[in-house]
């Protein structure tokens, strides 16, 4: 069983806009990175994209939001630097031309968003007129070894409240080559009790991999009593079967889906772990070939979802987690939003 799911981190969230370009953006960024053992060269690197796509989005938006998310690797596993830049501007109207490398309207030093591409390791866009842009660049400390969760492509967006340093919200993955387990954990509140309570969760998830989601509802509403209690979802996903377990407690909201089609709401339970629940359930639900499993806290609002949203299905898990942020999160909480989709 593989360990993928990332305890603690969270995502880090900085305005874009005239006043306040690039500085705060390249210092976060170089900042994570070299946590994250990133050489220099590579960091040099990073800073050219980040001000390419803040150019970008200060251009054609004017205002707008950078995340960036970083996930530490292990002896097998590479760290992971994501940086998503989200607005609601007007939309690109020729993504193609735009992504041509060289070609850029504002003389910056990567000659315009072909660098993103050109200097990142992975690079996605998405965008729709009069809805606007979300760009995703992401970097690998070491070429990433043929893994078991290969059969599933995860990413996710987790943002503290304002004016919070920590996330009250926590979210980790198990996987096998036969079945991928998801969590995701809303500690009551927000501030550090609540970044205790669902980080428990997520390393109650880690301890017992093996167990079915009910088992590990039961074994986080032990490990969480005395704290602030989380609301939880846990999800597992039968590759071989065809089949999803899935158990809840609280407001965590899941939805699975084929393609764009919404296939089947997820049921939880009332309650909150560690605390008071009613006898916790676990449903069973199939799972399609294309099946897309999105997950969310109460920070975004409950009709969050990416059936309005063409093309958004074929595009990365953190680029489909980055839209759904930008466009449903209510402001005055965590939020959490991930996305599981099969390869």
């Amino acid at each position: 069983m593989e360990m993928i799911g990332y305890p603690g981190s969270g995502s880090q969230r900085l305005a874009v806009n005239e006043s306040s370009m690039t500085a705060e953006a390249r210092r976060t960024t170089r900042k994570a990175a070299l946590n994250l053992g990133f050489a220099e060269r590579q960091c040099d690197e990073i800073g050219i994209v980040v001000t390419e796509i803040c150019t970008n989005l200060v251009k054609h938006a004017k205002v707008g939001e950078l995340v960036v998310t970083a996930l530490p690797g292990g002896s097998e596993r590479a760290s992971v630097l994501d940086v998503l830049a989200l607005d609601h501007g007007p939309g690109m109207p020729n993504l193609e031309e735009c992504l041509r490398d060289g070609y850029s309207t504002g003389g910056t030093p990567g000659h315009g968003l072909g660098a993103v591409v050109r200097l990142s390791n992975f690079a996605d866009f998405y965008s729709v007129l009069q809805r606007g842009t979300a760009i995703l660049a992401r970097w690998e400390t070491k070429a990433p070894a043929p893994q078991p969760s290969e059969r599933m492509k995860i990413g996710g967006v987790n943002v503290p409240k304002a004016n919070e340093d920590l996330s009250g919200d926590n979210w980790g993955v198990t996987a096998s080559p036969t079945r991928t387990t998801l969590l995701v954990a809303d500690g009551v509140g927000h501030g550090p009790d609540a970044h205790v309570a669902s980080l428990d969760a997520v390393r109650t998830l880690l301890k017992h991999p093996g167990y079915s989601p009910l088992e590990l509802l039961e074994a986080c509403h032990g490990a969480l009593r005395g704290g602030r209690g989380a609301a939880i979802g846990v999800a597992h996903i039968d590759h071989a079967a065809g089949k999803l377990l899935f158990a809840g407690v609280g407001n965590i909201s899941a939805r699975v889906y084929a393609g764009l089609a919404v296939h089947q709401s997820l049921v939880s339970v009332n309650g909150t772990s560690g605390h008071q629940c009613e006898r916790l359930q676990q449903f069973t639900y199939s799972w399609p070939s294309n099946g897309i499993l999105q997950m969310h806290s109460d920070g975004l609002s409950t009709g969050t979802g990416i059936e309005s949203y063409p093309g958004l299905a074929l595009r990365d898990p953190s680029l489909i987690a980055g839209v759904l942020y930008r466009d449903f999160t209510r402001g005055r909480d965590d939020a959490t939003v991930v996305v599981a989709k099969s390869s």
